[in-house]
């Protein structure tokens, strides 16, 4: 007899039970998409920093003159920059910041500025409404952006790897001081040839500081000695005001000393009173105006007078000669 299975009525039979019974319209699904390694990340771009070139300029700087005022120092670019293109903002390359404020107080920024465009490094060079630039060979150009940097002077190096990173010295440390005379000065200027125009002023009466800063006092002293000598009366101390300082402190030519007749030996190229004797003595017919210059003209006088006595003709005017002269000699 066949087995009779008994029906048991269990419900609704589950979905899962019957798949295939369950197949509708087809649909898009990759089932690998999840797989799929994600794309990579763009890298993260470097923290910005100042170039290390101008890092080596800044800390020359700081060597030579440790207490400036560094008020308006600055390397990174403020909201004003950033909206455009500048040195001050990091470059795409590597986040260098390609340009440095160093502030004027304190420093001698005529020394700075011949350093910078010294040095292969450097771009462009902004101080007081004056660029220099290597595209123009550094000639000075008056500067006509909106920020006369009158308070600090800028410095643009190369964007090349190679020049961004030098090492090279900017050579601020051994620099020598400037003389007066090295460059033209005005109000607002700083440096030992500063000191030294002081100096020179003081010699001439003026109670000014000797402290290298050419403010108002220094200023008001040389219009007042420009008027004096009758300069442009300018309060800018150039060529011609350096000329007349030297001139005004010149010290007297030495007054050579009175020499006695008999006292010395005389030859050409000698000079004083007792030459103008010897010239007065022999005549002016055959030794010219007693100028007190022993020339050749006196020499040839000398000659004639020792042939007339009958002594040696030599020209020079030694004892013998001065005794033919009755002239005491005391050497």
């Amino acid at each position: 007899m066949d087995a009779v299975i008994d029906q048991v009525d269990v419900g609704p039979v589950p979905e899962d039970d019957d798949p295939g019974s369950r197949i509708g319209e087809a649909v898009e699904y990759d089932l690998f998409a999840a797989e799929e390694e994600p794309p990579p990340e763009p890298p993260a771009l470097a923290a910005y920093h100042l170039a290390p070139t101008l890092r080596l300029l800044r800390d020359e700087v700081d060597r030579r003159w440790p207490h400036r005022d560094r008020a308006s120092d600055g390397w990174i670019g403020d909201a004003a920059h950033q909206a455009g293109t500048s040195d001050h903002n990091p470059d795409a390359d590597d986040r260098s910041v390609n340009a440095l404020d160093i502030d004027r107080d304190g420093i001698d920024p005529a020394l700075v500025i011949r350093k910078c465009i010294a040095h292969p490094a450097t771009q462009y060079v902004i101080f007081d409404r004056t660029i220099w630039s290597r595209t123009r060979g550094f000639a000075p150009a008056r500067y006509t952006g909106s920020n006369p940097h009158d308070r600090h002077l800028h410095v643009s190096v190369s964007h090349q790897p190679a020049l961004e990173r030098s090492d090279r010295s900017w050579g601020i440390l051994a620099a020598p001081v400037p003389k007066l005379g090295d460059r033209v000065l005005r109000r607002g200027d700083r440096g030992g040839d500063v000191r030294e125009l002081q100096a020179v002023a003081n010699r001439l009466g003026a109670r000014l500081a000797v402290d290298g800063d050419f403010g108002a006092a220094t200023e008001a002293w040389v219009r007042t000695f420009q008027q004096a000598r009758k300069l442009a009366v300018d309060g800018v101390v150039g060529l011609r005001t350096v000329a007349a300082l030297r001139e005004a402190t010149r010290p007297p030519a030495p007054t050579p000393p009175k020499r006695t007749p008999g006292s010395r030996t005389l030859r050409r190229g000698t000079s004083g009173d007792d030459v103008a004797f010897v010239q007065r003595f022999v005549g002016e017919r055959r030794c010219g105006r007693a100028t007190g210059g022993f020339d050749a003209r006196t020499e040839v006088g000398v000659r004639w007078y020792q042939g007339l006595r009958g002594i040696t003709v030599d020209g020079v005017v030694g004892p013998q000669t001065w005794r033919q002269m009755q002239v005491t000699v005391s050497y």
